[in-house]
Parts: structure tokens; sequence; C-alpha cells
């Protein structure tokens, strides 16, 4: 009785596998789709800071070396293991000192910053970000 009950089955689990075998390769290949693009997404973002932590870098640097007088003629470039950062002066309007920092990193991702440095107080008052050409 058990042997009939067994045989008795008429093609039933074959497509019940089929059926659950394909959602489960479905949703694995969803997944490896996600993760390619959370990856490149953050390959992105991490090219993104290394960027502005160049700048950041630079404008340590640069402001360091200043007392209060700051150089009449500010331009050069600064080379990081991680990238290179060239800033110029923009303008200097009373206490203000307007200065230009453009990064570049190893793989082409550009940054350019724009700072407004109060030579009087000795810091940095205002960043702005510019989109990169």
């Amino acid at each position: 009785m058990i042997r009939k009950l067994m045989n008795n089955q008429k093609g039933v689990v074959f497509p019940m596998v089929m059926i659950v075998a394909s959602v489960f390769i479905m949703f694995t290949i969803l997944m490896i789709d996600q993760f390619i693009i959370d990856k490149k997404f953050y390959k992105e973002v991490e090219e993104s800071l290394v960027a502005d932590h160049l700048v950041h870098l630079a404008i340590k640097d640069v402001t360091a070396e200043w007392g209060e007088e700051i150089p009449k003629i500010i331009q050069g470039e600064i080379s990081y293991p991680n990238g290179v950062v060239r800033y110029s002066l923009m303008k200097q309007e009373g206490p203000y000192v307007y200065i230009e920092f453009s990064s570049k990193t190893k793989n082409d991702r550009e940054g350019r910053v724009i700072i407004q440095y109060d030579k009087e107080a000795g810091e940095v008052k205002e960043w702005l970000e510019r989109q990169a050409v």
C-alpha cells in the first residue's frame, strides 16, 4: 500500500522543483545585478571623497605658510600620493582673499573649490564648491 502511494505522484514534484529553482536563480541574478550597481556607485563616491580630501589638504598646507601678510601672487601646484592640486588667487577684497583650488585624482576625477580666506582672522570663512568642467 505504501509503495502504491509513493508511485502516485503523477508528475507534480518535478514542476515544483523547476519553479522553486527558477525563482531562486532569478533572485540570485537580481542580487548580482544590484551588487554591480552598488559597486560602481561606491567607487564614484570614493573618487569624489578623494578629490575633496586633496582640496582640504591643499588648503591646510597653503594657509599654514601664511602669517599676517599674504603674498601678492598666490599660485602653485601641490602633488600628493592620490593626485595633484592647483591653486591660484582670484581676487583680494579688503580683509578677504578668494582662492580657487582645483584637484585631480589619479583616476582623473576633478574637484573645484573657491575659498574665502579672512586675512585678519587667519581662517577660511566661506567654502564655495563649483562643478568640475
